[in-house]
């Protein structure tokens, strides 16, 4: 009986093992569409390609459109240059008056005046002068002897003006050799000077107007004969025309 109870006290009893519990798998995060939109475009090419296209047409279309209004704008200046485009204007000097000239070793003096015609040829411009500047000049050796300063006006379309100038010199220093000079000149009977013209001139036809530009002149050979000494000089080429130029500034 003893040993019957002590191998039933022995006895192993094998009871079940439960499964370990599987949790489900959760899901995958929600992509962020800026994030596959990056991933889509720098991964797959296609999607590069189509942005890549339409920025490129996009900056086609803005330099066309620019290169458009750039040669419009030209052309339309062009067209009102042709249109506009000024012509130089016409100077010639219509008669001048030179007294006798009072000469020392060093000094001259006379009085001198001279008028001017000037004309704007133009069709459809008005010249406006600003600034003027008359210089009179014993141009053989570049001297200055007098100047005169107009006052500004306009100039319609195909019209002329007519310019006065007082260019008197009094006591005007010329030193020795050039004294000697002129002097040879008044004994010989006539004494030829120069005049040189500088201006600020202008043009418009309603609101259309030009850029200022610089106008210079010259009206070389404006000789004056003498009898004697003692008599004014008497003007031997009236209607002289000038030489005329107009640069930008």
């Amino acid at each position: 009986m003893a040993s019957s109870s002590s191998s039933a006290s022995n006895e192993v009893v094998d009871h079940p093992v439960a499964a370990p519990r599987r949790w489900p798998t959760p899901p995958p995060p929600a992509p962020v569409p800026h994030a596959v939109y990056v991933e889509e475009l720098y991964n797959d090419p296609a999607p590069r390609r189509h942005f890549l296209r339409r920025e490129m047409s996009f900056v086609c279309r803005t330099i066309a459109w620019g290169l458009i209004i750039c040669l419009m704008a030209a052309s339309f200046a062009v067209l009102m240059w042709l249109i506009f485009h000024p012509v130089f204007p016409r100077l010639h000097v219509a008669s001048a008056t030179l007294s006798t000239v009072v000469t020392t070793s060093t000094d001259v003096a006379a009085e001198c005046n001279i008028t001017f015609i000037l004309a704007n040829p133009n069709r459809h411009l008005t010249a406006i002068y600003d600034r003027m500047e008359i210089s009179l000049l014993y141009p053989s050796r570049a001297v200055l002897l007098s100047q005169d300063y107009p006052p500004p006006f306009s100039q319609p379309q195909k019209t002329r003006t007519i310019i006065e100038s007082d260019l008197s010199f009094d006591g005007v220093y010329l030193g020795s050799d050039v004294m000697k000079a002129m002097k040879q000149d008044l004994d010989r009977g006539s004494l030829s000077l120069g005049i040189r013209i500088l201006a600020i001139v202008r043009y418009k036809s309603g609101k259309w107007k030009t850029r200022s530009q610089f106008m210079r002149a010259y009206c070389g050979g404006v000789s004056f004969g003498f009898t004697s000494s003692n008599n004014p000089g008497s003007f031997l080429n009236p209607y002289q025309e000038c030489e005329v130029y107009l640069y930008s500034k």
